[in-house]
């Protein structure tokens, strides 16, 4: 899986030095010829709420194209950085859905492949999958105390690994480079000023 997505990434984001991606697949490929599995979650939580947590189910919300609001709740994966969660008063979610409900290409989705989505395969997260597209603010003291109080549970932490691929997928998701025709014209209207 994380050559596919190194190649992936060389993919959307050219500026990887071909020694830099070279090496690390091949470091990905000793250490599965080795017969080693990468985990990408901590065996236990770390002590407080992390960026790349997962935790039990919180409401989501969206609109329809004719306005209308939904709501639906699911388990979510904590988008704030650590210090962010410390210091302010919102905290940023993404949902994590049951794999089963996936309707795109589930080996391009397990390869990490789709710009939208992460796939963790560990025990914890192998039936799953992280949702980007469907970003939620929430007051910290709500998800904080629903904590405290049981209501919401801590599922997963990522570990160090997990941690850079999660900053990978969703900078890969948010920053990639824009398509020739919009740079195109970002380009020809910075001129007109």
């Amino acid at each position: 899986m994380l050559r596919e997505f190194i190649d992936f990434v060389d993919s959307v984001l050219p500026s990887v030095s071909p020694d830099f991606r070279d090496g690390a697949k091949d470091a990905i490929s000793q250490f599965e010829k080795d017969g080693h599995q990468i985990n990408y979650l901590t065996s236990t939580l770390l002590p407080e709420l992390s960026q790349g947590d997962i935790i039990s189910k919180v409401p989501f919300t969206y609109f329809e194209e004719d306005g209308r609001q939904m709501i639906f709740t699911a388990d979510a994966m904590v988008i704030s950085t650590s210090c962010h969660i410390d210091k302010k008063d919102k905290i940023l979610m993404v949902p994590v859905f049951p794999i089963d409900s996936f309707t795109g290409n589930l080996v391009e989705l397990k390869k990490n492949m789709v710009f939208d989505f992460m796939y963790i395969p560990d025990n914890v997260m192998s039936k799953r999958y992280v949702c980007f597209n469907m970003m939620t603010s929430y007051n910290k003291k709500l998800i904080c105390g629903g904590i405290e109080n049981g209501k919401i549970k801590r599922i997963a932490s990522l570990n160090q690994i997990g941690y850079y691929f999660f900053i990978i997928k969703l900078s890969v998701y948010l920053m990639r480079k824009e398509d020739p025709d919009t740079l195109g014209f970002r380009k020809c209207l910075s001129k007109a000023i």
